[in-house]
């Protein structure tokens, strides 16, 4: 459990004043913001800014933009560095002085929830007392420090830290943590966090095609005021779309449909992008996504399904559909009923990866090919076939389970 619930915030201004700080957005929120976003999500939940050089405007301003803000969950108090004041408001959040540390964090640093857990956690070795601070391989400081409040004191009089910093170098990616200054570097920093999702994709087609497409849609959505479920329902509507379009059952359309079935892919990463860039994360949100994509895959089968009996006869497209479902509807209640969802319960299973593959978006891709190729019905034989012989090989991995289970208990 993280044992340190306050940070201090020290408002760092570049040239331009403010506005790299509180004004410009980088992929749709300040630096400021984001700052506070990304420490709240690491367990902080008091945070004291010192602010001796902003405006009375602008701090009136940027309180209202928090209040106003759903996902501000903490208790923020601002300080203009008078250390009679600094003291009260320590006691007032009920943080003793001289026993207990803090999170000391410059205000133009952007980093990642996971890598301020990782500093915290790094820290708990410490003895009392000392002062640490995050730097990088190359030992420039990455402005986030752990501080005992007895050294606040020392700080507010002579803006530097009395003690020496003990160094703490944490693994990953140098733009898990990087300072915004100018321009420039704001651009930068946007980018690397458009590109930072492609750490969460271990699905080939998403590495390789859908986060390149996504990351430049994403680049465009999270300056508009779009939330991730939005996105997720104009994924439907596009996935249904798709449908329609099988269900015409000649070339053109099928090969319109094969490409909006993909962009539907593609915004399918888009709505998890604008949600982790903008904080909007949500249990509703995953809920709806899959569901969403449930529905999507219905419409697209059963458009092919649709399109195959126009052009052929009812017949040869019942059966293999008829197939299809019966297969997707043994796999469905193999993976989803026993508690876990998406096959938890074979995890250590060598048929564990094929299931994550089977609900991952690559087989999206499948479906374009066949209709590039105006092989459709194969298409459908082969899922329909395809889908028992799959759902059979679940059913004795789980078997095999259990039997081993009840040995283990009878033993």
């Amino acid at each position: 459990m993280n044992p340190l619930k306050t940070a201090i915030i020290r408002i760092v201004l570049p040239e331009k004043g403010t506005y790299f700080i509180f004004q410009n957005k980088v992929a749709g929120l300040s630096v400021f913001k984001r700052l506070i976003l990304s420490l709240q999500r690491a367990g902080i939940e008091n945070f004291i800014i010192l602010a001796q050089d902003v405006s009375s405007a602008d701090k009136y301003w940027m309180e209202l933009d928090i209040q106003n803000d759903f996902r501000f969950k903490s208790n923020i108090q601002w300080n203009n560095l008078s250390k009679e004041l600094f003291k009260d408001e320590l006691i007032s959040i009920g943080l003793p002085l001289g026993s207990s540390n803090v999170l000391f964090v410059e205000s133009d640093l952007v980093t990642t929830t996971g890598l301020i857990k990782n500093f915290i956690t790094a820290t708990l070795e410490l003895q009392t007392g000392e002062i640490a601070g995050l730097v990088s391989e190359f030992g420039h400081s990455d402005g986030i420090y752990l501080l005992p409040t007895s050294s606040i004191s020392h700080y507010l009089h002579f803006k530097t830290f009395e003690k020496p910093v003990v160094p703490i170098t944490l693994p990953g990616p140098w733009f898990y943590r990087q300072r915004v200054k100018d321009l420039q570097s704001a651009q930068s920093v946007e980018k690397n966090l458009l590109n930072e999702h492609k750490l969460h994709y271990r699905q080939a087609m998403d590495i390789w095609v859908n986060s390149l497409f996504a990351a430049k849609i994403s680049s465009f959505l999270v300056k508009t005021p779009l939330t991730p479920n939005q996105i997720t329902l104009f994924g439907l509507v596009i996935g249904m779309a798709s449908g329609i379009c099988f269900t015409q059952g000649n070339y053109w359309s099928s090969f319109l449909g094969g490409l909006l079935f993909v962009f539907t892919a593609i915004l399918d990463c888009c709505d998890g992008n604008v949600a982790r860039l903008k904080f909007m994360e949500s249990d509703f949100g995953e809920k709806l996504d899959t569901a969403c994509d449930n529905i999507i895959n219905i419409f697209v089968f059963t458009g092919i399904m649709f399109g195959i009996a126009h052009s052929q006869g009812l017949i040869q497209a019942m059966i293999p559909f008829f197939l299809l479902a019966l297969g997707g509807s043994w796999i469905f209640y193999l993976i989803y009923f026993p508690r876990g969802g998406k096959g938890a319960f074979l995890k250590n299973a060598p048929i564990y990866d094929a299931i994550q593959m089977l609900a991952s978006r690559n087989f999206i891709y499948i479906v374009l090919v066949f209709a590039i190729v105006d092989k459709l019905d194969w298409f459908l034989w082969l899922a329909g076939i395809g889908s028992n012989i799959f759902a059979l090989s679940i059913y004795m991995a789980k078997r095999k389970i259990l039997v081993s289970t009840i040995e283990k208990v009878e033993r």
